[in-house]
């Protein structure tokens, strides 16, 4: 009995120990966003997301992110694939920003909604291959490192207010989303969402939320903590006429 009481005492120092040489940046952000939804079929459509993100105090440029993917939906699935492009201004808003720092990323995503009852819950698999700048001066097709991202979420949806023909007009959503990098430190950052979405017509949706991130910087014993803010726009452009 002593013994095991040694070891958890030994265990708790142990751990209070390593959390004090962490170092944890505590920021505020706003993400605004722009999404294009363009279907050429029911089933097929092109995905377009353009998304700036600053932080607000100090008012600083964090991270402008574009991303392009091609799904295909099938049933409960949803099957996509694309690639995104990165340019990091800043991570820690204080040491302002001389450098923008580019990362390119193919990425493949798998997703299934499944009903349940008024709701819906969705699960999404998504592999990020991360292509990083690793030089000042020499771009990230010239020298970079390659991290695979693992990322799982799930996300229920819960429709709140409906129109005169039935369909959802205010949505509010909870998500949960763990992402793993395949080296250096395994964990990266978890997310935690929710947020309401306004559908003004089949075209046109805005969306409000909040994230809560904790995440790991790649390679290093610091972490973020940081409280989001984000505001997004969403369009769907029909181009086959059964889509309507």
């Amino acid at each position: 009995m002593k013994k095991i009481t040694l070891s958890f005492i030994t265990l708790i120092i142990v751990t209070n120990s390593i959390r004090a040489q962490q170092t944890v940046h505590h920021q505020t952000l706003y993400w605004l966003y722009y999404t294009n939804q363009l279907y050429f079929t029911p089933k097929l459509y092109w995905l377009n997301t353009a998304d700036n993100r600053r932080f607000i105090n100090p008012d600083q440029e964090n991270q402008f992110i574009f991303h392009s993917h091609l799904h295909y939906k099938t049933g409960k699935w949803d099957f996509g694939g694309g690639l995104t492009l990165s340019s990091i201004y800043s991570q820690i808003p204080e040491n302002g920003s001389d450098h923008i720092a580019t990362e390119l990323r193919p990425t493949l995503e798998v997703n299934y909604d499944q009903p349940l009852g008024k709701i819906s819950i969705q699960n999404r698999i998504r592999l990020d291959n991360r292509f990083l700048e690793t030089s000042n001066q020499q771009s990230v097709l010239d020298t970079s490192i390659y991290v695979l991202r693992f990322r799982y979420r799930i996300q229920v949806k819960i429709p709140l207010v409906k129109n005169k023909d039935n369909s959802t007009i205010l949505t509010f959503r909870l998500a949960d989303e763990i992402m793993l990098n395949h080296k250096e430190n395994l964990f990266d950052q978890n997310r935690i969402y929710a947020t309401l979405d306004y559908m003004i017509n089949k075209s046109f949706t805005i969306e409000a939320g909040y994230i809560y991130i904790y995440q790991q910087r790649y390679s290093k014993e610091e972490f973020f903590s940081r409280n989001v803010i984000r505001l997004g726009f969403q369009q769907k452009i029909f181009i086959h006429q059964k889509s309507q």
